[in-house]
């Protein structure tokens, strides 16, 4: 498919351009991180995305995955409009500065009505060989995290991850139940232990209890004989 096809409308209607206008506001404020208490809003529906797309790329081979119809146009534009950006460690700083963000408000308009929810707020890691957390994230606009990422996964970048398991938490929540019950078991093994040692020594103590009795009792008939 031609890259033409992702140009903007060159004959919008009006209700096109009121659209567009709203969108761009919200795109914004939003999406660039200029209104914090509507970014955690985005960021609680963004979260579930981002657990769905993680489970993608810990479970299949990442080079072959397709996000959209339009990822070798993504991939294309990509290149050409930012063929110097390093996105295995994205610097959020640089990111989030006034001239990149207008270069990427261009790069998302060319696929505006292409690409449903085009500029949907979605988390982005920041390190690709790391997972989602609170401090590897960056909101952006959906069609930025489709590009960086449909160029992380053809540039083998994620393949870090296939295999892996993509909830650790709960793994290590997992771990740590399993190491509670086998510490429980083994106090419970010390414990049986040492109740047995103590029966023993009690039952040698009367054992010795009543041999001394016996001995004693059969003393005066041993002498008078």
């Amino acid at each position: 498919m031609s890259l033409s096809v992702l140009s903007t409308d060159p004959n919008p209607t009006k209700e096109q351009l009121a659209f567009r206008n709203k969108e761009l506001k919200k795109y914004e404020n939003v999406q660039y991180g200029n209104d914090d208490g509507i970014e955690l809003a985005w960021a609680e529906k963004a979260f579930a995305h981002t657990q769905i797309y993680f489970k993608l790329i810990c479970s299949i081979n990442c080079t072959k995955l397709k996000l959209t119809k339009f990822d070798d146009e993504l991939y294309h534009q990509f290149l050409v409009s930012f063929p110097r950006v390093k996105i295995d460690v994205i610097d959020e700083e640089k990111l989030k500065s006034e001239g990149v963000k207008r270069r990427w408000r261009a790069f998302c308009q060319l696929f505006e009505y292409h690409i449903d929810d085009y500029n949907f707020g979605t988390l982005l890691r920041l390190d690709c060989k790391e997972g989602y957390s609170e401090s590897n994230t960056t909101l952006v606009p959906r069609v930025q995290f489709l590009a960086i990422e449909v160029a992380r996964n053809r540039q083998g970048l994620n393949m870090c991850h296939f295999g892996s398991n993509p909830n650790p938490a709960v793994e290590k929540k997992e771990e740590k139940d399993s190491g509670e019950i086998e510490e429980k078991e083994s106090c419970k093994d010390e414990v049986e232990k040492s109740e047995d040692g103590c029966k023993d020594e009690v039952k040698e103590s009367e054992d010795g209890c009543c041999k001394a009795t016996e001995d004693t009792t059969s003393s005066p008939a041993t002498e008078s004989a």
